[in-house]
């Protein structure tokens, strides 16, 4: 704010003269002036009234569009959790969504297939039945597999599809009939009727004992190790593949395919010890949790859809508010110049109030 210029000369009493003015005239500018100063008071006083209305919504629209800020970090945020969960669990992963984590090759003949029966293993039947299905309609139809067994192991049997492997090939015996029984006798039904663990030795002697011809690669699919009898398992294995050897030039012995359902086994060394040794060099180990994954993935997308309604509801009551930010900016101004003016007319009237206190009495006159 600048200083009226004529302010720097007012104690110049050569260029701003002081004059006498009757005390009448003094008094009717002190009502004047008193009148017009209680009037900005009131204004003033309107003016504020209604400029924090104004700010008490605005700051309530402010207040609410920072909830819809906070709603749509936390939406993103939980996007993106959903986004690095998939990425880290393979959930979508195209070679999983058309491929078997039972493995993308096949031997030349003599495919052997082998799924745990146990009540444990009951809550992964549907998981274990895709994986096989994608094994013999993608890998062993696709390829060059000749030959294929399929059955289930328990404590108390081990059930085969064939006494012997059977051509894939067959009309009537041929994939579409093993897929048809392994439909029928892995169900829920017959795996709750078994208690775990499933004889894991009973089911490797079955297929590999005198006699026999020796699979060139087992894939199994179970709930988890058989525990206690780890080591024996262990040692069998060894065994076996000492006394079967290749199954033709160049060919591993006995290697084998696993798929663990079972996602408590997550982080176990002792579980991933045992899996990787009884899948030898050539074989494959991997712990399908798509079932717990899949599970966990739709509590994170509710909670996005929480978030988007929430948002929705939000954007709704923003649209009935209106925006006073720029009269809310404009008024602040306005109210600066009244309180400017209201104070200009106090500090005038203080002037009057004192001259009429402070009145120098005229000098007498000459005689």
């Amino acid at each position: 704010m600048k200083v009226p210029s004529r302010m720097k000369i007012i104690e110049d009493e050569m260029k701003s003269p002081k004059k006498p003015h009757p005390r009448k005239e003094v008094q009717d500018l002190f009502k004047y002036i008193k009148s017009q100063a209680k009037q900005a008071t009131k204004r003033t006083g309107q003016f504020l009234k209604q400029m924090e209305k104004k700010e008490a919504k605005e700051a309530k629209r402010e207040k609410l569009l920072q909830q819809i800020r906070d709603v749509d970090t936390q939406m993103n945020e939980e996007l993106r959790n959903s986004r690095k969960f998939i990425d880290r669990q393979q959930l979508f992963a195209p070679c999983y969504m058309s491929g078997t984590k039972l493995g993308d090759t096949g031997p030349r003949k003599n495919a052997l297939i082998l799924l745990e029966q146990s009540d444990k293993q009951a809550a992964w039947i549907d998981e274990t039945k895709d994986e096989v299905s994608k094994l013999l309609n993608g890998v062993i139809d696709a390829g060059e597999t000749e030959s294929i067994n399929i059955a289930t192991f328990s404590t108390s049997a081990i059930t085969a599809w064939m006494p012997q492997f059977q051509l894939k090939t067959d009309p009537k015996k041929g994939l579409a009939d093993a897929l048809k029984w392994m439909n029928k006798n892995l169900s829920a039904k017959t795996c709750g009727a078994q208690p775990f663990p499933p004889d894991w030795s009973g089911m490797l002697n079955r297929f590999t004992g005198e006699g026999t011809q020796p699979p060139w690669r087992i894939y199994i699919c179970c709930s988890r190790s058989p525990g206690m009898v780890n080591s024996d398992i262990l040692a069998l294995i060894k065994e076996l593949r000492e006394r079967c050897g290749e199954p033709a030039k160049g060919q591993p012995p006995l290697p084998i395919n696993v798929v663990a359902f079972d996602p408590t086994i997550v982080g176990d060394n002792d579980e991933k010890a045992f899996f990787e040794e009884l899948a030898g060099e050539h074989g494959k180990f991997m712990i399908d949790t798509s079932a717990d994954d899949l599970v966990a993935l739709d509590k994170m997308l509710k909670a996005v859809q929480v978030k988007k309604k929430q948002l929705d509801k939000l954007n709704k009551k923003l649209e009935k508010m209106e925006d006073l930010s720029e009269r809310v900016n404009e008024d602040r101004s306005l109210l600066q110049v009244q309180i400017a003016l209201q104070n200009m007319l106090q500090s005038d009237l203080e002037i009057l109030d004192w001259a009429l206190k402070n009145e120098t009495q005229a000098p007498p006159p000459e005689i």
